[in-house]
Formats: C-alpha cells, structure tokens, sequence
C-alpha cells in the first residue's frame, strides 16, 4: 500500500489560503512532477478531516508547494463524513473550496433519508448539499394503515433544485415541487423540510405561492400548505378550498387526515347539488 501525503503547507504561507492536508492511499503510485500530478490505483482511498473518497483510480494535481488543489477520481465514488454517504459515477474534489461535485446519479443518504440527482456539490466545510433534477425520500412518521390510505411510507419530493443543510436539520426542495404520500399529492414552487433529533421528519412548510393538491378525487388548493405531526397531517391556509365533483367546501383552515382517510374544515361553507357527498367525506 502506498501512501502520500501532498499538502504541508510552508510556514510563509498564508494559513487562511493553504488547502487542508489530505492522504492519499492505494497500491500503485506514478508521480509526473513535470505535470504537478500524481496518479493512484487501486483501492484509492483519500482522507481529508473527516471525509473519505474512495474510488479505483485518482488524478490529484498540487502546486510548488506539494499542495493538493484538486482530486479527480476516475470510475465510480464513494465519499463519507459522519452519517452522510454519498456515491456517484464520477466526482471531482476542489481541495482549496472544500467542494465535492458528483455527477451519474448522485445519491445522498443519512440514515433513512435519501436524494438523488443529476448533479450534487456538497461542501465539506459547512456540510451542505445541493442538487438538481432531485427525487427525495424523507422518513415520516407512520398514521394508522387503512385500506387506501395516504399516511404509510416515507415523504417523496421531487423538484428542480434541493438545498440540504445538515447542521441546521433542514432540506429545501425549489422549482416544480410534487410531494407524494399514498395517494395524496402535494404541489407547490417551494417545500422546506425540518427534522428532529433522530432525523425524522418533523414538519415541511410551503412557500413562494399558490399550492394544490390530489387525493382520489378530491382536489384542494390554498395560499400556503403545511406537512405537520410528521406528515400525517396536511393543512391547508390562505383561502383553502376543496372540491370534489360538483361539491365544494371553503373554509378558514382544511386538514387532511392521512391514514385516516378524512378532512376537516373550520368554519366551513358548503357548496354541493342535492344527494352529492360532502368532500372529504367518502362515499
């Protein structure tokens, strides 16, 4: 196993600009000195702190001073810090920014919770990631399973752009948001997602304008809508509605029920032709 460590920083350095150290392990090692480079195969493994690269093959670059500046790994990566695992066709280490950029289905998970993508950047300095073309699984908290009921399973979110920010426990899904649970299904420009201290889901919060939402064939839309109790429950705000063929209710606040297969309404006006049931109400 060979081993190289490419980052002393020089005492006249300025500290605030010298790239952290990072060791570099594997079996075989070509150094070109004339290119700054340094090729690894086999088993590469790559530590920096508490982040691990692993990979078949690395390129590393470094400058005058035997400072890495860049890790390129070839072939599929694996990269880990703490609980977060994250893996990739191919990804690029920017050891001066601290910024990780994964593309080929990027995959993060942490615990039960999952986002993959078309592309992810993750800083290792600030533990944050953000992703394009995004399909997320959030874990919610389970509500009693009935036949057709919405509340069993994790949350799915898709969206055009995820900002996932560990330390603050918080996930926000921009452009084109759908969140799915069961049968329900929730629209709206923006969702931000909290956690407890276990990593479950807490709650999620839309934002940036009008939301609908499908259950069956009932339909809702509203000002702003609120994922709570874990996501068992969906609250509608901001002039609420739902309609469910010629019926329609409005209201000051309408909650769904997941796994209970219910809405309720306060103060609540009903619009509905004579024998029609009342939405959310079945049948």
């Amino acid at each position: 196993m060979k081993s190289l460590l490419l980052a002393a920083a020089l005492a006249a350095a300025p500290a605030a600009k010298s790239p952290a150290p990072i060791d570099i392990r594997s079996e075989t090692l070509t150094v070109e000195h004339g290119k700054r480079r340094a090729v690894f195969a086999g088993g590469v493994v790559a530590t920096r702190g508490d982040l691990t690269l692993e990979c078949p093959e690395v390129v590393a670059t470094y400058d005058a001073q035997s400072q890495v500046r860049e890790v390129t790994c070839v072939g599929a990566i694996t990269a880990n810090q703490g609980e977060r695992r994250m893996t990739a066709q191919r990804g690029v280490f920017d050891n001066a920014t601290g910024l990780l950029t994964l593309e080929g289905e990027p995959t993060l998970t942490e615990g039960d919770r999952r986002l993959v993508g078309e592309r992810l950047i993750y800083d290792a300095n600030l533990a944050k990631a953000e992703l394009t073309n995004v399909q997320g699984e959030l874990p919610a908290a389970e509500a009693p399973n009935l036949p057709g009921a919405a509340g069993r399973g994790p949350l799915r979110v898709s969206a055009a752009t995820v900002t996932h920010d560990f330390a603050g426990q918080r996930t926000v899904f921009s452009g084109g948001v759908t969140a799915t649970r069961g049968d329900l299904v929730l629209r709206a420009p923006r969702l931000t997602a909290s956690y407890d201290d276990e990593g479950q889901l807490a709650g999620a919060m839309t934002s940036g304008g009008d939301v609908t939402v499908r259950q069956r064939d009932r339909r809702g839309q509203a000002k702003r809508a609120v994922f709570t109790a874990g996501a068992r429950t969906l609250v509608l705000q901001g002039e609420p509605q739902i309609t469910e063929g010629a019926s329609s209710l409005t209201g000051t606040k309408v909650t769904f029920l997941l796994g209970q297969d219910r809405v309720e309404v306060e103060k609540p006006r009903a619009v509905f032709p004579l024998g029609a049931a009342l939405p959310g109400r079945s049948p």
